[in-house]
């Protein structure tokens, strides 16, 4: 008898002492939790442990994802993305490694988003891999560049004639001051005709004004090819440049490093491409004659617009058309200005 009410007795002690335990654990676990959540709100985190269900995911494709226009043009998806309970990832930011533009897409339908936001670079399989996501069910619209031979839904761009016809005023701009031999870089990894068109459609400005121009293709394969054929185009004395009409930002910061670098300030007219505070700040101290600029945020959030009217009708329209400007040393500062602003307004 006095051994069973001590065998109960140990068992009592054993069963508090696993109770104690177990409270002590849990007690450590949820002062853990605390403490954590309140390293969070102290950095500002704190909000990433509220979940928001959205209802749709769209992802937005660049091989210049973290170039500072398409970062704008992110910021105009997820805008108004956030506006209509979407939300936009950009796929291919901000990553340790490079991945070219077929694996940011094959990600993109692997993850099952419900739409697709991609600049095209002209190649075969950009266009088999958007005719593969509208066949899985992603509607896919393009951005900048088109790829109209796809089931792509519709594309958010410039007009291509336009915007020529904007860079050939610039053109004449400078022609006035005695310069003769104009080179357009051109992109030797596409086959975006539009391309083309600006080229024709500024030949076509200064036609009879005895102005050579010229295109050359520029090696975009990395931001370090590009700047290497725009040095050797700025370095070549056999036949000199003497006006550098860029149709991209990155050519456009490139030429302005290497006319600087190179001391070809005053030489070299750059016609730029794009209002980055680099290439707005080389206006200022005249390297750079002008720039042609959009509003990204805008074309960010026409895309979002067309998806979102396709998810809920079922049709929409195959174009959207962006305005493009000039921006030279007459207006950039009314046009800083305003940007700031506009700006200080969406804050």
């Amino acid at each position: 008898m006095l051994k069973i009410v001590k065998r109960k007795q140990k068992n009592k002690v054993i069963m508090l002492a696993a109770i104690v335990s177990i409270s002590v654990g849990a007690f450590i676990i949820l002062t853990g939790m605390a403490l954590y959540k309140n390293r969070l709100s102290q950095l500002g985190l704190a909000d990433n442990l509220n979940y928001h269900k959205y209802k749709y995911h769209y992802a937005i494709i660049s091989e210049e994802a973290d170039a500072p226009f398409w970062k704008d043009i992110y910021e105009g998806a997820y805008e108004k993305g956030n506006e209509l309970d979407i939300y936009v990832e950009r796929i291919g930011g901000n990553l340790p490694s490079t991945y070219s533009l077929q694996d940011l897409m094959k990600m993109a339908i692997s993850y099952k988003v419900d739409g697709i936001i991609i600049e095209p670079n002209g190649e075969e399989e950009i266009a088999n891999l958007i005719n593969l996501a509208d066949e899985e069910g992603i509607p896919v619209v393009t951005v900048l560049n088109d790829e109209p031979n796809s089931k792509r839904k519709s594309f958010i761009g410039i007009n291509s004639y336009n915007q020529g016809q904007i860079y050939g005023k610039q053109v004449l701009e400078v022609v006035e001051n005695g310069r003769k031999n104009v080179t357009i870089l051109l992109n030797s990894d596409s086959s975006d005709s539009s391309k083309n068109m600006i080229y024709s459609s500024i030949s076509e400005m200064v036609a009879g004004k005895n102005v050579n121009v010229k295109t050359v293709n520029v090696n975009t394969q990395s931001t370090f090819s590009s700047e290497e054929d725009i040095r050797n185009i700025i370095k070549d004395n056999n036949d000199p440049t003497e006006v550098l009409v860029c149709l991209t930002a990155v050519d456009t910061r490139c030429a302005y490093q290497a006319v600087v670098d190179y001391n070809k300030v005053g030489v070299i007219d750059i016609i730029g491409y794009y209002d980055s505070d680099l290439i707005l700040s080389g206006i200022k101290k005249g390297i750079i004659h002008s720039t042609m600029t959009i509003d990204a945020r805008q074309m960010g959030a026409y895309c979002v617009e067309a998806l979102h009217e396709f998810m809920q009708t079922g049709q929409v329209s195959d174009y959207f058309s962006v305005d493009i400007y000039a921006i030279g040393r007459e207006n950039i500062d009314n046009y800083i200005k305003s940007r700031t602003e506009k700006n200080q307004n969406q804050q």
